[in-house]
């Protein structure tokens, strides 16, 4: 605004050097001394004028400064009157706030594969539709869709249908799991041959984390019930004891691997321990911190379920995750007691 006026008294000025007795002299100091005052006040509305420019437009400053100049310069009075009105006018009609923001630099959320929400979208519909009553055309058409759906999901739908009262459906279910089981079972069958053949530390590393993560795909799968569950838990662990015993210095994946197997044997001590130390490694809080909290609620622990899962409040995390730590953490409340019945625990 301070600029705006200095520019706006140099064009008085030169509005009173017009109007003064120099026009009216022939002689070259008269001229001279006009077309110097005439460029003075140009200098000073082009100042003024580049100074109110954005930031984009002021480079190269030498360029646009003469540029603003010889439009003041080269039409007296005019051209500098007409730039500071269209610059006064843009002044008057924009505020502070309608200037576009300056960008600014922000860290990318923590992104941890295991974490990756689980599209659920059409499961019930599809349980509908593979329902008893449904004629068994339909529901042989639905049985292929669940290959589109996460074996995790998918697995026990397909087990549930085993003891279908349709031979096709039951055929059908069992088909698919046992072309997974199998596909699963050739991969572990080729690492053994090939930690047979492993001839250093380095091979058989790998070919035992390979081989725990099988084993452990079986379980996560829902493809080993009973005893046999019991077995494979077992042989996993075995697995993943040997697969540390190679590092150097215990793997992230591997102890959090371990802890969960743990967890599902029964055994919470060690599975907290191993999960803590996962995570002081520098394993994902997103995915680890859920099964601590799971770990405090098999204690009965709910206060410390509660201080684990404040833990995850500003995560990124999956959105059946975000409604456990909702619940948990009071940001969220069920009107009724009784609609606890149709939450899911973590």
């Amino acid at each position: 605004m301070f600029t705006l006026k200095w520019a706006w008294a140099a064009i008085a000025i030169e509005v009173g050097v017009f109007l003064s007795p120099l026009l009216h002299q022939s002689t070259l100091g008269a001229l001279l001394a006009m077309l110097a005052l005439h460029a003075l006040a140009s200098a000073i509305v082009a100042s003024g004028s580049y100074v109110l420019l954005p930031h984009k437009y002021m480079r190269p400053r030498v360029t646009v400064w003469l540029l603003l100049f010889l439009f003041a310069f080269v039409a007296p009075l005019i051209g500098a009157v007409g730039m500071l009105a269209i610059i006064w006018t843009t002044f008057q009609k924009e505020s502070p706030d309608e200037y576009p923001p300056e960008p600014v630099t922000v860290p990318l959320p923590e992104f941890d594969m295991q974490t990756k929400d689980v599209s659920r979208s059409g499961q019930g519909s599809i349980r509908s539709r593979l329902n008893s009553h449904v004629p068994s055309a339909i529901r042989l058409q639905s049985l292929m869709t669940l290959q589109a759906i996460p074996t995790r999901v998918a697995n026990p739908i397909l087990d549930e249908l085993l003891s279908d009262n349709s031979d096709d459906v039951r055929l059908v279910a069992f088909g698919m799991l046992d072309a997974e089981e199998k596909k699963i079972n050739a991969d572990i069958q080729r690492e053994r041959r090939q930690l047979d053949q492993a001839e250093n530390d380095a091979q058989r590393h790998t070919c035992l984390r390979h081989l725990a993560e099988l084993h452990w795909e079986l379980i996560y799968a829902s493809l080993a019930q009973g005893e046999l569950k019991k077995h494979i838990l077992s042989q996993t662990l075995q697995y993943v004891d040997a697969t540390l015993a190679l590092e150097p210095e215990p793997d992230a994946a591997m102890l959090f691997l371990k802890g969960r197997i743990l967890l599902a044997i029964g055994e919470y001590a060690p599975a907290q321990a191993a999960i803590e130390h996962a995570i002081t490694l520098g394993h994902p809080l997103v995915s680890a911190v859920p099964y601590v909290a799971e770990l405090a609620y098999q204690r009965r622990d709910f206060a410390q379920v509660k201080q684990s899962l404040l833990r995850l409040e500003k995560l990124n995390v999956a959105s059946r995750t975000r409604a456990v730590v909702d619940i948990w953490t009071g940001r969220d409340n069920f009107p009724h007691r009784s609609d606890r019945n149709y939450f899911p625990h973590i």
